[in-house]
């Protein structure tokens, strides 16, 4: 029998061994029976004292699958499936009897043991079934009770979060992305954008599992309503807290993408009147300069001069070489420079 499907502790196959031997040994012949088939979960056909009788297992209740206005509820199939492993057609039983013999269905209400296997417990055990009370019967309560617990602290069947339909694994998917979202403010637009994005996806799978959870009735879906009543009712509490608490960091971060869009507005105004300033200032600069040098250029211009004909410049007529007065000498002569005139030396 492996650890998911037929684990019971140690404690509680003391006591139903025990309390099965006790069981077998009543020779009423109503304690007995033979397997005619499986239902579901808690139910089973027997044959008891010659009659078919249906027998609905005590203190113990399973998911529902067979009801027709009631929806399957998740590990139901696993738990019909798993009582058809440990009672198998033609296989004989005890039966053990409480206060009320009979439910208002008409089926007989019993504890079942198998030879020491005490199958109510061991359901509970395999995590596919919970302890209930059907008062005034709640002979086998405490038992059926301790091996669910067992099955909870090792989180098997309705307690494994590794199982999508489970109560813990829709909390932890729901939790998961809850604390998932950033408290702490985005550096741009677009960070503020992604947190508030993801802010708003996480409020809506928290949402989504609760109102799956709270649309679990008694009516309808027994054992799930049974466990957010009773053991994950705390947790279920704390769900819609960190719902409201996450609906709070999207309302923040929607405020700080509107302050960054308004702060990215101011910004590209400043920086266009900027741009716009240093145009004006560039070209009131070239409008200065282009007026500096047109006067410069008017300062300079002068009209031109009225044509004349150049006066040709006439060369200095030069004398001729005076004669020299010293006809009758004849002594040594001194000449001039060039040789023209002379004087007596």
């Amino acid at each position: 029998m492996s650890k998911r499907t037929g684990w019971i502790s140690a404690g509680v196959i003391a006591s139903l061994v025990a309390g099965g031997a006790v069981y077998a040994a009543t020779s009423n012949s109503d304690s007995h029976g033979t397997v005619i088939r499986v239902v579901d979960g808690d139910t089973v056909d027997l044959e008891v004292a010659g009659e078919q009788t249906r027998v609905r297992l005590l203190n113990i209740d399973t998911p529902e699958t067979v009801e027709p206005d009631k929806a399957v509820e998740c590990m139901g199939p696993e738990a019909t499936d798993y009582l058809t492993t440990l009672l198998h057609p033609g296989d004989k039983v005890d039966l053990e009897y409480d206060i009320e013999r009979e439910d208002h269905y008409g089926r007989v209400l019993a504890g079942v043991f198998k030879d020491d296997l005490f199958v109510n417990g061991a359901i509970a055990a395999a995590g596919l079934g919970v302890a209930v009370k059907y008062e005034p019967n709640v002979k086998f309560y405490d038992d059926v009770l301790a091996a669910e617990q067992e099955a909870a602290a090792t989180g098997e069947g309705l307690f494994d979060p590794a199982v999508e339909c489970t109560i813990p694994a829709q909390l932890e998917g729901a939790n998961t992305a809850l604390s998932e979202v950033s408290s702490l403010p985005g550096d741009s637009i677009e960070d503020a954008e992604s947190l508030m994005g993801e802010a708003a996806a996480a409020v809506g799978v928290g949402l989504a599992v609760k109102s799956t959870l709270n649309k679990a009735k008694s009516a309808t879906h027994p054992v799930t309503h049974a466990l957010m009543s009773g053991r994950y009712a705390s947790d279920i509490t704390r769900l819609a807290t960190r719902i409201d608490d996450t609906k709070q960091l999207e309302a923040f971060h929607k405020e700080q993408r509107a302050e960054l869009v308004e702060k990215e507005k101011k910004r590209k105004e400043a920086e266009e009147k900027k741009k716009a300033e240093a145009a004006a200032q560039r070209a009131a600069e070239q409008q200065a300069a282009a007026k500096a040098a047109q006067t410069t250029q008017q300062k300079n211009y002068s009209a031109p001069k009225s044509y004349s004909k150049p006066q040709t410049q006439t060369q200095p007529k030069q004398s001729a070489p005076k004669m020299n007065s010293y006809s009758n000498y004849t002594g040594p002569r001194c000449y001039a420079p060039g040789g023209k005139t002379w004087k007596p030396c």
